[in-house]
Order: C-alpha cells, then sequence, then structure tokens
C-alpha cells in the first residue's frame, strides 16, 4: 500500500508538470494542537511538511503534501502515554477567492512512524496566505487547517481506543516558484 501510494503520488507530480503553468514548492515546520478527545493524549504536536503545487485553472491549484507530526504523550499519575508520529501523504484542491488569501482541502493516508499500526485514512480543511518578501521574489505561506486521522489507536491508562485523532495545525513555510 505504501509503495502503491508513493508511485501515485510521484506520476501525478511527474505528469502533471508537462503542462503545468506555475508549479511551487513549500517546505516549513508546523505547530499542531490536539482537539477534541484527542487532546487527553496529547497537548501538542510539532512536525513538518513539503508541498508540492500546481496551479490547473484559474484560482485553482492541485496540492501534493506529505508531513512529519510528532504528537507527545500527556503524563497520567506518573505514567505517560506514547508519543504519536504520523507521516501523512494527501492530494488535495486549493482555491484562490483572492490572489493570495486560499482554502484547500485534502485527503490521504497517514503511515504511523513509531507505533506499528496500520495506515489511517486523513483529512483536512484549512486556509492561509501568500505573504511576498519585499526584498525579492520569495513567498511565505502562513496557514491554519483542521486536521483528523480516521481509526487511530489512542492509549490512556485502561484501554486502547480507537477513534478519530484530530488537531488544528499552523504552518509558516517558504515558497519556492518554478
Amino acid at each position: 500500500m505504501k509503495k502503491t501510494l508513493i508511485v501515485v503520488f510521484a506520476a501525478l507530480l511527474f505528469f502533471g508538470t508537462a503542462k503545468a503553468q506555475i508549479l511551487k514548492l513549500g517546505v516549513g515546520p508546523e505547530l499542531a494542537v490536539p482537539s477534541g478527545n484527542s487532546s487527553n493524549i496529547s497537548s501538542i504536536g510539532i512536525g513538518g511538511y513539503v508541498k508540492f503545487e500546481q496551479e490547473v485553472a484559474a484560482k485553482v491549484s492541485i496540492t501534493e503534501t506529505a508531513e512529519l507530526a510528532t504528537f507527545y504523550g500527556k503524563k497520567f499519575l506518573n505514567i505517560r502515554s506514547q508519543n504519536l508520529s504520523y507521516l501523512p501523504v494527501k492530494l488535495g484542491l486549493k482555491y484562490f477567492p483572492s490572489e493570495n488569501f486560499y482554502a484547500e482541502g485534502q485527503g490521504g493516508m497517514a503511515f504511523p512512524v513509531n507505533n506499528g499500526g496500520k495506515s489511517n485514512f486523513t483529512w483536512a480543511l484549512g486556509i492561509g496566505s501568500f505573504v511576498k518578501s519585499k526584498s525579492n521574489d520569495a513567498q511565505f505561506d502562513i496557514g491554519l487547517r483542521y486536521q483528523a486521522l480516521t481509526n487511530t489507536i489512542q492509549q490512556t491508562i485502561e484501554t486502547n481506543n480507537r477513534t478519530n485523532f484530530s488537531y488544528i495545525a499552523l504552518h509558516v513555510g517558504y515558497v519556492f516558484g518554478f
């Protein structure tokens, strides 16, 4: 499954760039705050992302994103929950209602890095803005998104539960244009 997803990801990037009007590559760090029941397991997560973006029509782009996110386990009665690390790989659509503001929806798979669990479906909805540097043509991408990983194992002191693991992430990245 992992190999298939990687091949599809690479093929979309390769074949999509042949007719690309604009291709962008963004990289940067992320700060994540678990929401809902997920906040019982972790209070904070950190990570980073790499995102390819290709314009397919006026105001519409296709995105391909790979992230690495680690959520630090909380301590209950001197017992710390395990840290959770995931590698989400997602495809998405980005819509620009104005020149530098966007809304984005993504879906894909999240692969566990440290807990040996199964891959999970993940989806995300977000908004953001590109900020151009005054000194050169560089752009910074500042965004906020809600992301959920379905059917994730969450350990508590008493049980292992299968549930969604959701969080709100803030990213600030540097965008290269081609």
